[in-house]
């Protein structure tokens, strides 16, 4: 089994063909030091930040929504 110690997230996004991608949004418990995720969000790679552009609580209504916005360049989130 191969293990990967750093990942190279510009290179990866860069890769990616897709405007509009869609990420998790967790947070943290720091007292019991547990990582949860709240929410996913739309980003525009395209913007210096990778602006926010939709969030919600539900993956699929967040990768529904990227697609759509997606249509243009023939690809999917």
């Amino acid at each position: 089994m191969q293990t990967h110690t750093s990942i190279d997230t510009k290179k990866l996004r860069d890769e990616l063909k897709a405007r509009y991608i869609v990420q998790w949004v967790t947070k943290f418990d720091s007292n019991n030091h547990i990582i949860e995720v709240v929410g996913y969000c739309v980003r525009d790679k395209k913007t210096f930040g990778m602006k926010t552009l939709f969030y919600h609580e539900s993956e699929t209504v967040c990768r529904k929504v990227c697609d759509m916005l997606n249509e243009e360049e023939h690809n999917k989130c």
